[in-house]
């Protein structure tokens, strides 16, 4: 199509010819970068193509919703604004088509009020895309009237946004690099030796603490000076071929020894330093690292210190992904990872504290993980789910013919175990019997199946969880009291659900992503209003509570977005907090049943009762009164 318009269309409103649109848009921004260009893009477009709106915006914190940078409105700059993208003509462009729509966009897109109420007709956009192809924002145009546009003139408005992209992603860029600058000047600051950078033109850009005390100046007297002035006759012998820009190859030079430098107050001292030519963004500069060689053994103790922070941040880097499957930042999961990583590397017994639903499975998983033993595969027990006459069997095996049905000799999760971790989940269900024989394991690493006279050996770490108070029941006589110190070597309390609230999100948003793929549901996001319902709820059954139901919310979910409208989860205010003790599990739950009877002036029953705030039934919640001790009287 040409890229001539008729002179003879009738419409003086629309714009002129192609090369009148290029050429005034181009003059309107070709001297602007930044902030400034993106104004500049939106007045000249729109004044070159003569619409009444025009904006550029990038997204905001999600792909669901944008920002704009830059808006113009009916002639001036208007408050730059967010929204979301669900039900927009904006939608379909930011998954990287151009969209035009000369009259009628209304219609097309009933649920976008805004159109509505600016009295939208017409819509034409292009995506801003990236060099790697990933989609940053858009540049769109918008009309009181129908808008005419020929193919030209829409090749035009795409070359802008190609290059509002561009200069989007310079923008990015340089924010990124300024970060990188401040925490690498942070890192410079900490170190011991000196390190200075200078520039092709030998003028200093970095000056470090280290060097404020080697040099006996500040950093702000020293940064644009010529490092020349610090040099003394053997170390500028030393550095002019590092320094020569014609080098055909950069070289590092080090000199351990016999040159000196000079202090700001002229005193000549003895240093031992390496000069590193490098390039950053095609511009040559050169990194010079001294060291006061008086100062050597301050220095291998302060090198020994920055050794270890580098260990430390590569075992942080390492811990973070074994614990990619335990969703949460919370501080009280922090303190679960930090036991986690202390007791890992040992063979120690671990007892997982913790009400049901809280993920203790996947935190002895993390312990397996980070052992020696992870080569081989953790073996699970869960003893709550085998009948009582056959725990002993499962967990030590049984000889042929030892009782009725054994009809062939079995292996038990012990041997299966065997220089691995076996995971023995509910072991307050263990039988007395049971109970007897792994405290011999534990203690000698050895037993015999069911049945049989040989005795085995094993080299298997016991890794125990429990959802009930094991120290009250050694008290009651229904746990050894010795097994349970064996266990009990290192105890790790997993908190509840209510205890690491600003970790809901997460884990709802992690649930939600997952659901939707497994249940092919094209959900993106959750209501802002239901995850506030989420976090104010009390979670009895914790995690996997939680879990359950972000799949139920997932199923009945039609829209773009999660919406809980399970009355369950929804409560006149936020539940009251119990915050971490030191105590045992039955001192937490009785406190916390204490403070919600308090709250409901010791009524049980009703909407208002503790039973409903607790999500218990009336009968369950006397039982656990009765077990704990618990006199509703005294709350009223």
């Amino acid at each position: 199509m040409s890229a001539e318009r008729s002179a003879t269309s009738g419409n003086p409103s629309m714009p002129g010819t192609t090369e009148d649109i290029l050429q005034m848009i181009y003059q309107g921004t070709a001297a602007t970068t930044g902030e400034d260009f993106f104004n500049a893009l939106v007045r000249a477009t729109a004044s070159a193509m003569q619409v009444h709106f025009c904006f550029v915006a990038e997204f905001a914190g999600s792909r669901e919703r944008v920002q704009t940078l830059a808006y113009w409105k009916g002639g001036d700059f208007t408050d730059n604004i967010e929204f979301d993208l669900d039900g927009t003509p904006c939608e379909d462009v930011l998954k990287g088509e151009i969209r035009y729509y000369s009259d009628g966009v209304q219609k097309l897109f009933p649920r976008d009020r805004a159109l509505i109420e600016l009295g939208i007709v017409s819509y034409l956009a292009t995506p801003m895309t990236a060099r790697n192809g990933n989609i940053l924002g858009h540049l769109a145009i918008f009309d009181l009237k129908p808008m005419d546009f020929q193919e030209g003139d829409l090749a035009v408005f795409k070359i802008f946004g190609a290059r509002a992209a561009a200069e989007l992603e310079r923008m990015h860029a340089t924010e990124s690099l300024r970060q990188s600058e401040e925490r690498f000047s942070t890192i410079l600051s900490s170190a011991i030796d000196a390190i200075i950078i200078i520039d092709g033109d030998h003028h200093i850009t970095l000056f470090n603490q280290a060097a404020e005390q080697v040099f006996r100046c500040s950093v702000d007297w020293a940064v644009g000076q010529p490092f020349d002035r610090f040099l003394s006759e053997s170390f500028r012998r030393l550095m002019t071929p590092a320094l020569d820009e014609d080098s055909v190859e950069a070289r590092r030079i080090w000199a351990p020894e016999g040159i000196t430098a000079i202090r700001a107050d002229g005193e000549e001292f003895p240093i031992e330093a390496t000069i590193s030519p490098l390039k950053i963004c095609g511009d040559r500069l050169y990194t010079i690292i001294l060291r006061d060689i008086n100062e050597r053994e301050l220095a291998r103790q302060q090198i020994s210190n920055l050794q270890a922070d580098n260990l430390n941040l590569q075992e942080e880097i390492r811990r973070r992904q074994c614990y990619a499957e335990i969703i949460g930042d919370s501080p009280a999961i922090r303190e679960v990872f930090e036991q986690i990583d202390m007791v890992a590397g040992t063979d120690a017994s671990v007892l997982l504290i913790g009400e049901t639903g809280t993920g203790k499975e996947l935190l002895a998983r993390a312990l397996h993980e980070r052992s020696a033993r992870k080569d081989r595969m953790m073996v699970s027990v869960n003893c709550a789910a085998l009948p009582s006459e056959l725990i002993e069997s499962e967990l030590f095996g049984h000889e042929q013919g030892a009782f009725t049905g054994a009809t062939v000799q079995r292996k038990g999760r012990f041997e299966l175990a065997d220089n691995s971790t076996i995971f023995l989940d509910e072991i307050g269900e263990l039988t007395a019997q049971a109970q007897a024989k792994l405290l011999r394991v534990l203690q000698q690493q050895s037993f015999e199946r069911v049945g049989g006279t040989t005795t085995l050996h094993v080299n298997a770490r016991v890794i125990a969880a429990t959802n009930r108070d094991l120290a009250a029941m050694v008290k009651e006589g229904r746990f050894r009291d010795d097994l349970y110190y064996r266990l009990n070597v290192f105890p790790i309390r997993v908190p509840p659900l209510r205890e690491r609230r600003s970790d809901i999100p997460l884990l709802a948003r992690h649930f939600m992503y997952h659901y939707s793929r497994r249940l092919n549901k094209p959900v993106q996001g959750i209501e802002q209003e239901s995850l506030e319902r989420l976090v104010r709820y009390s979670w009895p059954g914790n995690v996997r509570e939680l879990q359950n139901a972000i799949e139920r919310a997932t199923i009945l979910t039609r829209g773009p977005r999660l919406s809980i409208t399970d009355p369950t989860f929804t409560h006149p205010e936020p539940m009251p907090v119990i915050e971490p003790t030191d105590g045992t599990l039955d001192a937490v739950q009785k406190s916390y049943i204490l403070e919600v009877l308090t709250k409901c002036q010791g009524k049980i029953e009703g909407r208002s009762g503790a039973a409903a705030m607790l999500n218990l039934k009336p009968s369950t919640l006397r039982y656990r009164m009765r077990k704990l001790g618990i006199d509703k009287d005294a709350t009223r």
